[in-house]
């Protein structure tokens, strides 16, 4: 097994975490917002008017006040396991592959720290949309993944790829553009092949988009190949890439067959990523 550690996870995060945050932000709309811990649920104001009501995961915590990242599964305000259950799910990852941030339930916190957990978190969970909020106790903030097929993303169109890859090139920050691409195209369901000369090509609903990365293998070119009756964009929910054992989960929280951690797509998901 290839080795797994927080910058490579937080790479294949990248670009479905750029992806889905600006969904929220320019198709959801978040206004009027509460969280419901109890029940681990986020309510919020849509950008029609309409009211939501979605499932929240609380990932962990931040304070610029005392520095430091805290994660949820360290539960010290006794929040009931549905609303932390992803956040246990990753430190179980963490034991598995020896990542130490994920098992220290306090870290020193960096000006990127809590960005690069949520991207390496949405990478091995395949929830990929989060929400920051203050908590009321100074500058701490929660970070919470927001699970709900009302903020599924489009299906991936050229278009839509070329955008995704262009904004977030500008917007992130340092990456692993192969790997970030690559994990982009297992998390969305787009096929990806060896085209050669340091080329990838994308397999989309509605054509093909070429991908050529320079000899430090940052992407360097993007060329688009339309067809001329795409198919209509459907929402899609990105697949995860890997998803530790659980702690037993109450009954209805129970996981369904498609997600069983055991299946050879969730661990082949991973290893592909990796291997490559």
């Amino acid at each position: 097994m290839p080795e797994v550690d927080l910058v490579t996870l937080a790479d294949a995060g990248a670009f479905v975490s750029h992806e889905h945050q600006s969904h929220l932000a320019e198709a959801v709309r978040i206004s009027d917002w509460s969280i419901d811990a109890g029940r681990a649920r986020f309510l919020f104001t849509d950008g029609q008017g309409g009211l939501q009501e979605v499932r929240a995961h609380f990932i962990g915590t931040s304070s610029t006040d005392d520095g430091t990242w805290l994660w949820g599964w360290d539960n010290i305000n006794g929040f009931p396991p549905a609303f932390v259950k992803q956040s246990e799910r990753v430190r179980v990852l963490g034991e598995r592959y020896a990542i130490p941030e994920f098992t220290r339930s306090t870290l020193p916190l960096t000006e990127d720290l809590a960005p690069t957990i949520l991207r390496a978190v949405k990478a091995v969970t395949g929830v990929t949309a989060h929400f920051s909020a203050p908590t009321g106790n100074g500058a701490t903030r929660a970070w919470l993944l927001l699970d709900d097929p009302v903020l599924a993303l489009p299906r991936p169109t050229v278009v839509r790829a070329v955008a995704v890859v262009t904004s977030a090139l500008a917007g992130i920050g340092p990456v692993d553009h192969r790997r970030a691409l690559t994990a982009w195209t297992e998390q969305r369901g787009v096929g990806l092949a060896d085209a050669g000369d340091d080329v990838v090509e994308l397999t989309l609903d509605d054509g093909s988009l070429q991908v050529r990365f320079d000899p430090s293998g940052r992407i360097a070119g993007l060329g688009k190949r339309l067809r001329s009756a795409p198919t209509t964009p459907v929402p899609v929910q990105p697949q995860p890439l890997v998803d530790p054992e659980p702690a037993a989960p109450p009954q209805e929280e129970q996981t369904p067959e498609a997600e069983n951690p055991q299946s050879p797509l969730r661990r082949g998901l991973l290893q592909r990523l990796l291997g490559r």
